[in-house]
């Protein structure tokens, strides 16, 4: 191994360092109520070399953003590198899943997304390499759901009267619409309305996921599963 490549490594492990340490931070005590500081003593590094990687806090949060978006797709990539012969309708129910069940782990990385996308700092965002990062893989994963819809119109399973890259909006908009909700319902937001209703979370995820399929399955599909 080289000297510049021995370097890069090093200075890899180091990021990735001080990211595992910001996430231990911020995770634990919120995004507001953590520094630098802390998140430096965290990763037993001084502030001044945290500066060297991150410029700020809200650089390294996004960077936390990233890793998550990075777990998610890979997530993705796997319902369509596996060995099953699915249909495109049975692949978006997968992906659906998929998602719910990655926030339902991964509460933290949520709302890293959820602060992402409320950033009005256009001019941060453009020289964030992380941002950029984090924006190919909103792409990458919008076209997983647009190659599942496509694979769908082909094998007769989705209604082909959509069009692909509307309807994968249509389905992202939605899906993180309700998972936000019931997101913010354990951090006690909307938990009222929820507990009033006497709405069982898991059974609202199934029943939309449900709706979401039906109603973009074929005729033909639905003739054949007996909802025709």
């Amino acid at each position: 191994m080289s000297k510049e490549e021995r370097k890069a490594r090093e200075k890899e492990r180091r990021r990735n360092q001080i990211i595992d340490a910001a996430e231990r931070v911020i995770f634990s005590k919120s995004l507001e109520q953590s520094t630098m500081v802390e998140i430096a003593e965290e990763a037993g590094l001084s502030k001044g070399t945290l500066y060297l990687y991150f410029k700020n806090k809200t650089e390294l949060y996004i960077a936390i953003t990233q890793r998550g978006s990075d777990l998610l797709n890979s997530k993705f990539a796997k319902v369509f590198s596996g060995t099953h012969d699915y249909t495109g309708l049975e692949l978006i129910k997968i992906m659906g899943e998929t998602y719910l069940n990655f926030v339902r782990e991964n509460p933290n990385y949520f709302t890293a997304f959820m602060y992402y996308e409320s950033i009005s700092d256009v001019e941060a965002l453009e020289n964030s390499k992380y941002a950029n990062q984090c924006d190919q893989n909103r792409r990458e994963a919008l076209n997983f759901m647009i190659r599942a819809l496509q694979i769908g119109m082909q094998d007769g399973s989705v209604d082909d009267r959509y069009e692909p890259k509307e309807l994968a909006i249509i389905i992202f908009a939605s899906t993180r619409g309700l998972t936000a909700m019931t997101h913010a319902s354990g951090r006690g937001h909307y938990f009222e309305l929820l507990d009033e209703m006497e709405v069982s979370i898991t059974k609202l995820f199934e029943n939309f996921l449900n709706l979401l399929v039906e109603g973009m399955a074929s005729k033909k599909e639905l003739k054949d599963s007996g909802n025709g």
